[in-house]
């Protein structure tokens, strides 16, 4: 009864200790590289207008005022969820690669309206650039899998900024 007892405690623990190693998350020596692009990095390599392979502050201005207008099919100054959903699949290569609706509309009123879209643009310009130049690289836009970095927190266009 106690070389069962002792032999199960030993097992217990070795199975304790191989969870808290992390298992065979780890990659193999001979493992490629895993890499991830989020769908809005498409939209913002879509924005190099002078194929320099840096998409400057102007080319991030213009393209998130010109992707605005494509997105606003009746050109009435604000995005339907249909017409949000229209251009999420033309340009973000579908609505369910992200980015979503409600990251857009945050006040949830059905309706996002210029500075809304300005305002989530921005911030994700703002997530990507990495060296806080105001540009962005190709080297910005991938992500080693499990090492993606959080979203910092962004202003909605209501929310005053916090001191």
């Amino acid at each position: 009864m106690r070389s069962t007892f002792a032999l199960g405690l030993a097992c217990a623990a070795l199975a304790l200790g191989a969870c808290a190693s992390g298992g065979g998350s780890r990659p193999r020596a001979n493992e490629p590289i895993r890499a991830l692009m989020s769908a809005d990095a498409l939209m913002f390599v879509s924005f190099d207008a002078n194929a320099d392979l840096t998409v400057s502050a102007a080319e991030i201005d213009a393209g998130r005022v010109r992707e605005f207008a494509r997105a606003d099919g009746n050109s009435d100054g604000s995005l339907t969820p249909i017409e949000f959903q229209n251009w999420a699949n033309i340009v973000l290569g579908g609505g369910q690669l992200g980015p979503y609706r409600l990251d857009f509309d945050r006040n949830v009123d059905n309706t996002i309206t210029r500075e809304e879209f300005d305002t989530e643009i921005r911030g994700r310009v703002v997530d990507y650039d990495q060296d806080e130049n105001g540009e962005l690289t190709r080297a910005e836009f991938v992500r080693l899998v499990g090492q993606a970095r959080p979203p910092r927190r962004r202003l909605t266009p209501s929310m005053p900024p916090s001191s």
